[in-house]
């Protein structure tokens, strides 16, 4: 039976197991397996799990393809994704309709991320004979493959550019297959020169496969920013691509995750790259191809004779008819020879026909000219827009900077991008330089009393589609100009909507205006049309930027209001540990400027000192307010607000730093301190810097049972344990710093305000009367000192209160004691009293006041008692300070005596 049991319970785990996993839907990324399976596994797996972490209700698996298997596995649909060097995206885009959704950031070495990469050519070091490009020439070379672009591709162009020919000059051209094997070829001497992409040479050098000093790179390129050995152009990095099959809204999904990646994410660092960026312009990695002839520009230029019957079938169906009419002709000619001058009259108007189609159709293609020429002007202006998405640090500069670009093409006279808030354009960007201007925005876009509203630019707002105009008369053209003038000669206008992604609504539009005649090209519209769908990608990640550090700052914000309420909790606890903090933080901010620190560790130092104490709210009201020393076992309490502090901040991550400098503020340089007894320069420097103004703090304070020093004798006191207790560049910069501060007298341990004092107060009760005792009457004495707060002390002897507990008995002594206590606070009720030494009471008063022996031999307490009273009076003003002296009675002695 038990044996069944266990069966069911492990038949029911698998189905729930199986359950999970059959509703996650599997989605697979093809990954160019450049190294290896296996380094294609170990780099992309934790992406893979990082995907499926980020994306909901889907299974990512990384799928390594060689160079061969792309392309099938693209082209069959076996994958999602696929992530490929860019001449392959280029191909891929071309022949299979995949689309980017974002670009890689590699970093190599720490502190180094790019986004752009290119190829390295080398040989072995010692190879005498090898030096330039041009010395390849009759020896062997090695590249990874025929369609690798870092590995090949790249290297191939900058040796067209040399005049070099690979298959004609090489001796032998091979390929390794992978980055690896073509470096360790050159090395082994199988080859006698290879190349691979940038960044190959330090991964294997950081992994300890290669010793770099055997390898020497030929064509060496120098580019500012560009960490890596590199001789050719430099491209874009690789992208990730969604098929044309994959769900927009998987892809939107995927490309939001990656982006959203940092750079020291688990992902980010097994994949050796610093994460993700908005898809870049992928135009250069064009231009590489079609100089190469190669990939999707492999026939371009050619012109066969299949060309030649789809491009002038008609022509030729033409002139074949003709041949055929001239045939017919002849043939009728001949047999009828009547008709000779009408026929030959129609041969010649037939030739003439022929020659102006001639002429028509050599317009016809030097136009067709003329617009590639054009549309490649246009695809280089975009291009440069382009690159301002990845350079500029601001929303306002990438819009101006946008503008200002396009402007500059000859056909385009003006343009300008209007950002959308509800239903009108509150933000105008335009050229800085151009000659026109708009009036001042806002513009309604859906007033139908404004003309505005039937702009190309508000029309396309609201359609969210691209809206062109041709202005055949100058009261086509709506645009709200500040002056009217020198507008005649621009022909057309083209709005296009600016959206955040495919399924927003447009937060904006770009307006273009052009005074080419024929107007804008339908290749052009489409070039112009991603060029807004970049810059509204673009929008939407300055905004979200925008938002993610609005919602840091506010959760700092909120996190530092919880910690220094916290602080002004103790604050509110214990009055001396507000002031000591706000004087420690300042004495460690004179020592640390003294030192030369930076700024920065200035600015946490000074934090970590006004937090230093916080760990004391775990500490127990008897324990820190206790005015009086410690024991042993109460100090080892208090100690432990050291690492309370750190425990209560090392959570939260902008204070780790802070809670590490609190934890070790009591360690000693000796290692003798708390609580992990470092030593030496274990200890951080912030924390031996706090150190030193902590107890330079309490050697200058008043304490209840220990007087203030002098500053001088903190300073020497200081010196003396420089090396033992306190770090001895921090005592020196100390004893520079603070030797001519200036601390008030009242910088003490004693309460301020009345609620302090009742507090204070509870340690030093009378137990039998609750009237304060002897001990608090020396602080009170001792304090007024430096304030003088009060004036007058009156001393009340009971004389022969000894004689009555003995006829009476102590507990009759001890009520009546009480019922004294009880009248005097009646009768006194704003004066501070004391019961002092069993025998005596004494009144401490702010104003003089007089006060004879009747007075309180007339207490209902003291009728029939036998009980005789002794006054005593000092002034506490005029005799300076005063010590408490017991003999036969309470005695007040001032320093005179």
């Amino acid at each position: 039976m038990l044996l069944l049991t266990k069966i069911f319970i492990l038949f029911s785990f698998f189905i729930l197991q199986a359950d999970f996993l059959w509703g996650m839907q599997q989605v697979k990324i093809g990954v160019l397996a450049k190294r290896g399976s296996i380094d294609a596994l170990q780099k992309w797996s934790e992406t893979a799990d990082y995907l499926t972490a980020s994306v909901d209700g889907y299974q990512f698996e990384i799928v390594p393809l060689g160079f061969q298997e792309i392309h099938t596995a693209v082209k069959e649909e076996k994958i999602d994704f696929v992530l490929a060097n860019s001449a392959f995206y280029v191909e891929l885009e071309k022949l299979y309709g995949v689309s980017r959704i974002a670009t890689l950031i590699n970093r190599n070495l720490p502190g180094q991320q790019t986004t752009i990469f290119g190829g390295v050519i080398f040989s072995r070091a010692d190879r005498t004979d090898i030096k330039e490009l041009d010395d390849l020439r009759g020896h062997d070379f090695m590249a990874v493959d025929p369609s690798s672009f870092g590995g090949w591709i790249m290297a191939w162009r900058e040796f067209k550019k040399n005049g070099i020919d690979p298959l004609a000059d090489f001796s032998s051209m091979q390929y390794g297959m992978t980055h690896d094997a073509v470096v360790y070829a050159v090395l082994n001497g199988d080859v006698d020169a290879g190349t691979v992409r940038t960044d190959t040479l330090e991964r294997m050098s950081g992994e300890g496969k290669i010793n770099p000093a055997l390898l020497h790179v030929l064509h060496p390129r120098q580019i500012e920013n560009f960490p890596f050995a590199l001789s050719t152009e430099l491209y874009p990095e690789w992208p990730v691509a969604a098929l044309k099959t994959t769900p927009i809204n998987l892809s939107r999904f995927v490309a939001s995750a990656l982006m959203a990646m940092s750079a020291d994410h688990p992902a980010a660092m097994t994949s050796h790259t610093a994460g993700w960026t908005i898809p870049l312009n992928y135009q250069p990695v064009h231009d590489c191809l079609l100089e190469l002839r190669i990939g999707p520009y492999k026939d371009y230029g050619k012109f066969t004779f299949k060309d030649v019957l789809r491009r002038y079938w008609r022509q030729i169906t033409f002139l074949t008819l003709a041949v055929m009419a001239v045939f017919g002709v002849a043939a009728y000619i001949f047999c009828l020879n009547r008709s000779l001058r009408q026929k030959k009259a129609e041969v010649d108007e037939l030739n003439r026909t022929l020659e102006s189609k001639v002429k028509l159709r050599t317009a016809e293609i030097n136009a067709l000219l003329d617009q590639e020429r054009y549309l490649r002007e246009i695809m280089r202006t975009v291009a440069d827009t382009n690159e301002l998405l990845i350079t500029s640090q601001s929303l306002e500069n990438l819009l101006k900077d946008s503008c200002t670009r396009l402007a500059e093409h000859g056909s385009y006279g003006f343009c300008f991008i209007g950002l959308r808030e509800k239903n009108a354009l509150q933000a105008i960007y335009t050229d800085k330089d151009s000659a026109y201007s708009l009036r001042e925005p806002p513009f309604a876009i859906d007033d139908p009393a404004q003309p505005f509203t039937q702009s190309p630019t508000a029309r396309c707002i609201m359609n969210n589609i691209t809206v062109l105009q041709e202005l055949r008369s100058e009261s086509d053209d709506v645009t709200p100009w500040s002056e009217k003038a020198g507008k005649d000669d621009f022909q057309a206008i083209i709005g296009l909507p600016l959206c955040t992604n495919i399924m927003s609504d447009a937060v904006g539009a770009l307006t273009v205006y052009t005074r080419r005649k024929e107007g804008f090209e339908p290749e052009e519209i489409s070039m112009l049309e991603e060029l807004a769908g970049d810059i509204g990608f673009a929008i939407n990640s300055f905004r979200q930027k925008e938002a993610v550090a609005t919602l840091e700052r506010e959760r700092t914000a909120n996190y530092e209001q919880t910690i220094f309420s916290m602080v002004n909790m103790i604050e509110h606890r214990d009055t001396y540990t507000a002031g000591h903090t706000a004087r420690v933080a300042r004495y460690s901010v004179m020592i640390a400027r003294e030192m030369g620190l930076e700024d920065k560790e200035i600015r946490k130092l000074q934090k970590a000192a006004v937090l230093h104490d916080i760990g004391k709210i775990a500490t127990p009201d008897s324990i820190l307010l206790k005015p009086g020393k410690l024991s042993a076992i109460e100090h080892d309490l208090i100690k432990m607000h050291a690492v309370a502090g750190y425990e209560m901040l090392s959570k939260i991550s902008m204070y780790e730093e802070l809670a590490t400098i609190i934890r070790h503020h009591h360690e000693r340089y000796d290692g003798k301190g708390y609580p992990d007894r470092l030593k030496h320069d274990e200890i951080p420097l912030l924390a031996s810097i706090m150190t030193v103004a902590d107890a330079f703090d309490a050697m200058t304070t008043n304490r209840i049972y220990k007087a203030r020093k002098e500053i001088d004798d903190a300073i020497t006191e200081l010196q003396a344990l420089a090396g033992l207790q306190f770090h001895p560049e921090v005592v020196k910069a100390a004893v520079k710093t603070l030797q001519q501060i200036k601390i008030p007298a009242t910088v003490d341990q004693l309460p301020a305000s009345d609620l302090e004092k009742r507090r204070f107060s509870y340690f030093f009760n009378d137990k039998l009367t609750g009237l304060y005792n002897e001990d608090y009457l020396q602080i009170i004495l001792q304090n007024n000192r430096g304030t003088n707060e009060y004036k007058c002390f009156h001393g009340i002897h009971l004389k022969n209160l000894p004689d009555y507990n003995k006829q009476r008995s102590w507990e009759a002594g001890n009520q009546l004691v009480k019922a004294i206590a009880e009248e005097l606070q009646i009768n006194f009720p704003d004066t501070l009293l004391f019961r002092a030494y069993g025998n005596d009471f004494a009144l401490v008063t702010k104003e003089h006041i007089e006060l004879g022996k009747e007075r309180i031999e007339a207490f209902t307490s003291l009728r029939d008692t036998g009980i005789a009273v002794e006054i005593t009076h000092v002034d506490l003003i005029s005799q300076g300070f005063y010590t408490i002296k017991k003999l036969e009675k309470l005695e007040i002695l001032s320093n005179r005596e």
